[in-house]
């Protein structure tokens, strides 16, 4: 009966009472073996025990930078007192100190000095000022040469010292003798100093009329000299009417009435009337030049004929003995003639 009733009044029926026990009751067989087992503690997962290692990396790792940061900062310090030295003052003598205290200006103000170095190497602006200054001085000074050389005064110096050349080289002619004044010498000298045959007889004329005594000697060495300068009479003409004008611009015309000038002023118009005296007389020598038209000493002077007569007669007279200049004329005329006879042989 009891095995036919419904479930209904199986859930109606009274449950038996049960003891709780602190233990589980085995003996029961109603409890399985299974569920009286304690369970086993459980056990953090995976997940759960590497979120703290990570943790606990990034805090090492954190930690690190500060430690090796410290480490850096205490080796630093120590290799700066390392570093330090301790400065001994020494006893120097006074003059490398103030060798010292030199050096230590100069490099001082060389290395303060703004502006670009020369070339490639170091030199500052200081030193090289002084080497602009000097190349700059040399330029100048080159220029004022050069100025110097072409300047007037220059060039007339050189002309001087070439005239005397001139003169002396004659007189050294003359003194071997006559025959060693020859075209061949006087074309010599021509190429040496640049001067023309005329220049050269006119410079050698005038040098004579004031540096020499007017006797027969000089006349006839002026005679030798003109002939071997082979030039025409025109042309000796013109040479003389060039001296005369030369003479009137230095020292002004002759003037027969001199009274009332000075001493310095009656001894300069004395020296023009002798000075004409000598060139006219040159001009009525027909050994040194004929009587051309082109011939105007008187005129250029200023001397009439009255005039030229008496100052002709006073150089005469200072001239000395005219028969023995004759003599020597002719004596170089027979030498002239000698040795045109032997060329045509």
């Amino acid at each position: 009966m009891a095995s036919f009733t419904s479930p209904i009044s199986s859930q109606l029926l009274p449950r038996p009472k049960t003891h709780t026990f602190a233990f589980p009751n085995f003996a029961s067989p109603q409890t399985p073996r299974h569920a009286l087992a304690p369970k086993p503690a459980r056990l953090p997962s995976i997940h759960s025990l590497t979120a703290p290692a990570k943790a606990s990396k990034n805090s090492s790792s954190t930690n690190q930078p500060t430690s090796q940061t410290k480490g850096k900062k205490q080796t630093r310090v120590q290799e700066e007192k390392q570093d330090e030295t301790v400065e001994v003052e020494e006893d120097l003598p006074w003059i490398q100190e103030k060798a010292l205290d030199l050096v230590e200006f100069t490099g001082s103000v060389t290395q303060a000095i703004p502006g670009p170095r020369v070339g490639t190497s170091s030199l500052p602006w200081i030193l090289a000022v002084p080497l602009a200054y000097v190349g700059v001085s040399f330029v100048i000074a080159f220029v004022k040469t050069v100025k110097r050389f072409s300047s007037p005064r220059e060039k007339r110096r050189r002309l001087v010292n070439k005239n005397a050349m001139l003169c002396k080289s004659i007189d050294e002619l003359f003194k071997k003798g006559m025959d060693e004044v020859q075209h061949s010498a006087l074309t010599g000298l021509a190429k040496k100093t640049g001067f023309g045959m005329e220049e050269i007889l006119r410079k050698y004329v005038r040098y004579v009329l004031n540096e020499k005594q007017f006797n027969p000697e000089l006349i006839a060495s002026l005679i030798r000299l003109r002939k071997a300068s082979m030039l025409e009479d025109p042309q000796v003409a013109e040479i003389l009417n060039d001296i005369s004008r030369r003479i009137v611009r230095d020292k002004g015309p002759v003037v027969m009435d001199m009274s009332g000038y000075s001493e310095k002023g009656f001894k300069r118009k004395l020296a023009v009337q002798a000075l004409f005296g000598k060139v006219f007389y040159l001009s009525e020598l027909p050994e040194f030049c004929s009587q051309d038209s082109s011939l105007i000493v008187k005129e250029i002077f200023g001397v009439t004929d009255d005039d030229a007569d008496k100052l002709r007669l006073h150089t005469l007279s200072e001239s000395g003995d005219m028969g023995s200049l004759e003599k020597m004329v002719d004596d170089s005329d027979s030498e002239g003639s000698d040795e045109e006879s032997e060329e045509s042989l």
